[in-house]
């Protein structure tokens, strides 16, 4: 059995480790966002409708996000069962052949899906469409493997760090995760400006090689207690239907406005209803069989230790104030500021990282607090300053200088940055050693659900007041200039609104903070 921070003779340094895991969840996390700089090309090579063609090609963001989720899910245990270094080179390993298929999508993959379709259906296929699928399943497979590296990656540090050292590079894994993810517009904007857009996959591969090396020569003496029992596929398979049928429901565009509505409010569409309460029976589900299930998925009685379901909710909170946020961003520029689409991606980069660089920057800090003091302390803190973050964008209007955006969202970017080490090591510190990459994923999924909810949740509400204050202060008969003054009117209203909201979901999470308890000086080592 190996405690963590005592390291077997001949083994690598735990920053090393750390640093090894590091590159390939950024790089995973990177292609997450930076596909925001390719549809726009992919749609006019293919020549696919705008309208349609983007929403059928926004699956290349939402099927990576989709399969981004379930892989976190049951992948953190199968490294609890077969070894954090194989399964983190296997995920690897499938993120790059998802690249590979990405980037050489209009060759021989696209050849293969065409000879399928002529055997399995009549009629002559649409070529544009058939090409866009191929990118989607590509996607996936790539985010099948980026999602798995997150947990994974994560329990390393639990197996290398003891308890009272280990916040801060769980803060720097976190850290990572979402500075990819927010870097990834930039990232994409700057390669598509001077190369073909499968340029940014080609160059995954060789990055992904060296890594690959790296971490199979250098981390073959990772020490980690590996957990007996087996995988639980049915209980893989309920929560993968649970998040499909989520993300699904919440990804649902509004539909018409409700009939007999005064205000023509926007309604959701009639399909999502149903489609939440699926999603909330095969939870209902998944809850039962992991039960009664004799090598649960997911030990349910994880969430009885002391901590462990608090700062699970606390870090969905964060992520949905975050993404709200992150998606906030790019609608102010785009729709206030920017004039053309170009302009508008190359601005909304640049500001995320004003957001991003603090938030990373802020986590190892947030870590040490931790360490020195309390989980109380850094998380009620940094949610504190971030909501007076969101509370001051508020005032954001189109000639609001750059500057201030700019030191607006940093402020935020630092209190969110303050949680994320905190948050992780609550969970983490009172989960046995056997069951780290369970709850190391567990940490991710809260926060990506969170991020599901808050984007669904602004974007519904920014529909609803758009068109009420767009009736109500729209005069009858209103020429150009008037519709022109009354929608930028309204859309810096709704965005100061829906900042609101992310300060209402901050100050929510600071109520929740205080009830986390006092620091744990030690783990239990073995089972539940």
């Amino acid at each position: 059995m190996n405690e963590p921070g005592r390291q077997p003779r001949g083994a690598v340094s735990p920053a090393i480790a750390l640093t090894l895991v590091s590159i390939p969840i950024f790089l995973g996390a990177l292609d997450l966002t930076v596909i925001s700089a390719v549809l726009p090309h992919v749609i006019l090579e293919l020549e696919l409708p705008l309208q349609q063609g983007l929403d059928d090609a926004a699956w290349m963001v939402t099927g990576y996000l989709l399969a981004y989720s379930i892989s976190m899910t049951f992948m953190g245990r199968l490294s609890d069962l077969n070894g954090r270094r194989r399964v983190f080179l296997i995920a690897l390993v499938i993120f790059a052949l998802g690249s590979y298929l990405v980037a050489s999508a209009q060759t021989w993959p696209l050849d293969l899906a065409l000879q399928a379709y002529y055997r399995l259906v009549p009629g002559r296929p649409d070529v544009a469409y058939v090409t866009l699928y191929v990118l989607i399943g590509a996607r996936m497979i790539q985010a099948f493997g980026a999602g798995a590296m997150v947990p994974v990656g994560m329990a390393v540090v639990g197996d290398l760090y003891p308890v009272t050292r280990r916040a801060a590079p769980l803060g720097l894994i976190a850290a990572v995760d979402t500075a990819g993810w927010v870097f990834g517009h930039l990232y994409g904007g700057v390669i598509v400006r001077f190369w073909p857009w499968t340029m940014i996959f080609w160059l995954n591969l060789p990055i992904c090689l060296v890594a690959f090396l790296l971490i199979w020569f250098l981390l073959r003496r990772l020490p980690q207690e590996r957990k007996p029992g087996r995988m639980d596929w049915v209980g893989v398979a309920l929560l993968t239907a649970t998040l499909t049928t989520l993300n699904l429901g919440l990804g649902r565009e509004p539909g018409a406005s409700f009939g007999g509505s005064t205000m023509g409010t926007p309604g959701l569409s009639p399909e999502v209803g149903p489609i939440l309460a699926t999603s909330a029976l095969l939870l209902l589900a998944f809850i039962w069989q992991q039960l009664r299930a004799r090598f649960p998925l997911i030990d349910l009685a994880l969430f009885r230790r002391p901590n462990y379901l608090l700062a699970c909710c606390l870090n969905l909170l964060v992520g949905a104030c975050l993404f709200i946020t992150i998606a906030n961003v790019p609608l102010f520029i785009n729709s206030l500021v920017a004039s053309t689409a170009e302009e508008g991606a190359w601005v909304s980069g640049w500001l995320l990282c004003a957001l991003t660089v603090p938030m990373s920057l802020a986590s190892v800090p947030g870590g040490w607090i931790c360490q020195r003091f309390s989980y109380r302390l850094p998380t009620a803190v940094g949610l504190l300053v971030a909501a007076l973050g969101f509370l001051t964008m508020r005032s954001w209007l189109s000639a609001t200088p750059y500057s201030t955006l700019a030191s607006n969202l940093a402020l935020t970017g630092i209190g969110i940055g303050l949680t994320m080490a905190p948050v992780a090591a609550a969970v983490l510190n009172v989960s046995p050693l056997a069951e780290m990459g369970t709850s190391s994923a567990l940490v991710i999924v809260f926060r990506l659900i969170g991020m599901m909810i808050g984007i669904s949740g602004a974007t519904q509400f920014g529909l609803w007041r758009a068109e009420h204050l767009g009736r109500l202060w729209l005069p009858a008969g209103a020429d150009l200039a008037q519709v022109y003054a009354v929608g930028i009117r309204t859309m810096e209203t709704v965005i100061s609104e829906t900042f609101l909201m992310a300060a209402g979901v901050a100050g929510l999470a600071i109520l929740g903070s205080l009830f986390l308890k006092a620091q744990v000086s030690q783990i239990t080592h073995g089972g539940n």
